[in-house]
């Protein structure tokens, strides 16, 4: 794969002597990655994050980090039952020192803003521009769906980022002490990672390298299969319940492909449905739909793209450009990208090109992303308005004990995660996306705490409050909605 790629520069700058372009990149790296973290920071600080996901993946972290039996209680699934993903101990050494949410956070916008650099050096290996490769990475910064992954807050998809553009950058170039590494934290990460991997493994067989390819492509195959039909299934004990999400295309990924290859016609409209067509654009727009003159390489996208675009309607978020659902995409799109340039010969058409995707990738964080150049900044994205009853929640959150077993509301679960039993009211006395389909259901006598904001609660719910204000809990705190209560002691 790297018989036609030589390094440009051989000799490393000193510290004092780095090029222009890299600076230049390294602070808009440094002012992306300032202003998300505290953007990201805020928005936690001011209860705008949530049980689903950050409360589960927070837990899950503290629970492998301290060796406690690994089930997450906010979800209802033990760690390795929900997805796979052992990348969550590299996080537990920040745990043992206190770390929590943010350190998650903290990760994931470095990780991702990581990716900027793998895209620089791929721009000036391939290209043999530095300054070409630093536009690049701007790419990343700019592109919408990177902003939203850190609105999101931390998945680890999203983490995985930086690691897969390195990973490619690497392979492309020859240096396989360094793509080894870079993939196996990409792909510790999560499963579906290595979907991605395996189409690298291929382009890197089609580019020259025929055993190592080879080798990426079955590996990456190996552990994806190991993954979801060993682990997880063992883990939970149904397998994995999210390839249940295409309605009637199937229920496993060969089913799907079968249909699909049977009914073309019924792919082809599901394909370009209004909500696809737009995912499509809000992915490809920001690069000028470059990506589409480098099928090869967009081919990275392409596993997760068609399991979001042909998961059934009633999972909308899957062809959301603001979730984590399409980090993996955003890879391949980035990618592609690079490779598109690359397939012009003359400098001045690349520069132009290059310029121009600037042009609309700065047009599309304007109109669609939600950083500080962004229309939508100040509609309510992020809190920029403190609280009305924010303190309220953090004076009882002060009041409950460490360790106590809890159910609370949604927006207050991220915060209180570091225990073995948390849960989203009205689970466990209602089963709310517990498990895979209910099973199991935790005995409500465990929770020796409520911490509920009334606002929040529909109806049902608040009767459900009532009757365990009156029958089992009382209210130790409450004030603007929110409650406190403890269960009563059994006489």
């Amino acid at each position: 794969m790297a018989s036609d790629v030589r390094e440009h520069h051989r000799r490393a700058p000193s510290f004092f002597q780095l090029p222009l372009p890299f600076c230049a990149l390294a602070v808009v790296v440094a002012l992306w990655v300032i202003v998300f973290f505290r953007l990201g920071a805020l928005r936690h600080d001011r209860h705008g994050t949530f049980g689903f996901d950050l409360g589960i993946y927070d837990q899950a972290t503290w629970l492998l980090a301290f060796f406690h039996r690994p089930f997450i209680t906010v979800r209802g699934l033990d760690v390795f039952g929900h997805h796979a993903t052992p990348g969550l101990w590299f996080f537990a050494p920040f745990y043992w020192f206190g770390g929590g949410p943010k350190v998650l956070l903290a990760m994931q916008v470095l990780a991702e803003a990581s990716g900027a650099f793998a895209l620089y050096l791929l721009g000036r290996d391939l290209l043999h521009s530095r300054w070409i490769g630093a536009a690049f990475g701007t790419l990343l910064l700019l592109h919408p769906t990177s902003q939203w992954l850190v609105w999101e807050f931390f998945h680890p998809e999203a983490f995985a980022i930086g690691p897969l553009l390195f990973a490619y950058w690497a392979a492309r170039t020859g240096r396989w002490g360094w793509f080894w590494p870079c993939a196996f934290v990409a792909i510790a990460m999560k499963e579906d990672v290595a979907l991605a991997l395996i189409v690298i493994g291929i382009l890197v067989m089609v580019r020259g390298s025929r055993r190592i390819g080879g080798a990426i492509a079955l590996l990456s195959f190996a552990w994806f299969v190991i993954a979801t039909r060993v682990v997880i299934p063992w883990r939970n004990g149904v397998g994995p319940f999210y390839e249940q999400l295409f309605g009637t295309l199937g229920k496993s990924p060969t089913e799907v492909a079968a249909n699909l290859a049977r009914h073309p016609v019924t792919g082809f409209k599901i394909a370009t449905e209004p909500d696809r067509l737009h995912y499509y654009k809000m992915m490809l727009f920001p690069v000028a739909l470059a990506p589409l003159a480098s099928p090869q390489t967009f081919a990275i996208a392409l596993p997760m793209l068609a399991i979001n675009v042909f998961t059934s309607d009633g999972f909308p978020f899957t062809r959301d450009a603001r979730y984590h659902y399409s980090a993996i995409v955003l890879v391949g799109v980035l990618l592609a990208t690079v490779e598109a340039v690359a397939l012009l010969r003359d400098q001045r058409a690349r520069a132009v090109l290059v310029v121009g995707l600037l042009a609309t990738s700065f047009t599309t964080t304007v109109l669609w992303g939600p950083s500080p150049l962004g229309h939508k900044y100040d509609k309510g994205i992020w809190p920029l308005q403190v609280e009305v009853n924010g303190a309220a929640k953090d004076h009882a959150m002060k009041l409950l004990p460490k360790g106590a077993a809890t159910s609370a509301a949604y927006t207050l679960v991220p915060h209180l995660t570091h225990r073995t039993r948390i849960y989203e009211f009205p689970v466990p006395w209602r089963d709310v996306n517990w498990g895979v389909h209910g099973e199991h259901l935790d005995n409500p006598q465990n929770v020796q705490w409520l911490l509920i904001d009334r606002s929040l609660l529909d109806a049902r719910e608040s009767a459900l409050l009532q009757s365990l204000l009156r029958h089992q809990f009382t209210v130790r705190f409450e004030r603007e909605g929110i409650v406190l209560a403890q269960r009563r002691a059994v006489r």
